[in-house]
């Protein structure tokens, strides 16, 4: 064990700290490889944030969408000159095809997906041919998608405006993504918290300059770098594993300004959760101007330099 590692379980021993959660050190390092290799192919897969192309804002009433510049909502070049009509009347969102235009309908998930559990892509050849269809959630984590050849969009709803998510296939982010650079795989960073419950609301600023109250169960305390740490969890009970959205001094030159995403498992028998650095990952917004992405609560901003998961593309800097 490290120096960091035992100045951490010494501490928390010293505040009556959760006992740690064992891992086993032959195994860790090749699972976190693994996971990262999941993430790469993930983002290299059809349907990724890398495939984020356009986000249209949408108004009462219909607007036009089709590859053609005259449309409300322009496509890529891709789609058909006019694909048909969005609709938004009493908070639904419907669309309607242009006649003899082929859209398909499917269901999608990848968007809220947790990084590196990976899905396998979908067989798009079974998906229904539709004239007509209603855009939203159709089950928990799963949204309705329309397809127009390798074009495809899906609706996202922040606060009380609506906007179509628009993706291609040929987006060219997909040739600018060389893999994620990241900082070395070490169980420094790999702590065991224990878990505060205070079901409350929680102030989640984003990318577009908004602010939303996001459910939250608690809180996870725990010490590193000497020092007692605390972050907020996001999320329902329900769930079964929590995020959290968190930043440190790594932030605006190794890695992003917005900060870095990170799941944890729900509480054990015990209160103790693993909080593990090592699995902390990009926001979508490193890789598109299209992502609506949370940024760090006010607590979550942490006064030490996490040099732990990954890191940013020198471009966000």
């Amino acid at each position: 064990m490290t120096v960091l590692a035992v100045t951490a379980v010494l501490a928390l021993a010293a505040c009556g700290g959760p006992e740690p959660i064992p891992v086993d050190p032959a195994r860790y390092a090749p699972e976190v490889e693994a996971w990262h290799e999941r993430r790469v192919s993930e983002l290299e897969a059809p349907d990724s944030w890398l495939s984020l192309v356009g986000l249209a804002w949408l108004d009462e009433g219909a607007s036009t969408m089709g590859s053609d510049s005259t449309n409300d909502i322009v496509l890529p070049a891709q789609a058909a000159p006019r694909v048909g009509r969005v609709i938004v009347s009493n908070s639904v969102v419907r669309f309607v095809a242009e006649p003899g235009v082929v859209v398909t309908r499917g269901v999608d998930s990848t968007m809220v997906l947790a990084e590196g559990s990976w899905l396998v892509p979908r067989d798009r050849t079974t998906e229904p041919r539709v004239d007509e269809a209603t855009l939203g959630q159709v089950a928990p984590g799963h949204y309705t998608v329309l397809r127009n050849g390798p074009v495809d969009w899906l609706l996202l709803r922040r606060g009380d405006r609506w906007a179509l998510r628009i993706r291609s296939d040929s987006a060219p982010a997909y040739a600018r993504f060389h893999g994620i650079d990241r900082f070395p795989v070490s169980l420094d960073w790999r702590v065991t918290a224990r878990f505060e419950a205070r079901p409350d609301t929680v102030a989640v600023p984003d990318a577009l300059g908004g602010v939303s109250r996001q459910p939250s169960p608690g809180a996870l305390v725990f010490e590193l770098g000497a020092e007692r740490r605390r972050l907020v969890l996001t999320g329902r009970p329900e769930d079964g594993r929590y995020m959290i959205v968190f930043g440190d001094r790594t932030n605006g030159t190794e890695t992003y300004g917005g900060g870095r995403f990170l799941w944890v498992d729900e509480p054990d028998g015990r209160g103790r959760v693993v909080v593990d650095f090592n699995y902390a990952y990009n926001p979508p917004c490193v890789y598109s101007p299209y992502a609506t992405c949370p940024l760090p609560p006010r607590e979550n901003r942490l006064a030490l330099r996490v040099e732990a998961g990954e890191k940013a593309p020198p471009h966000t800097f």
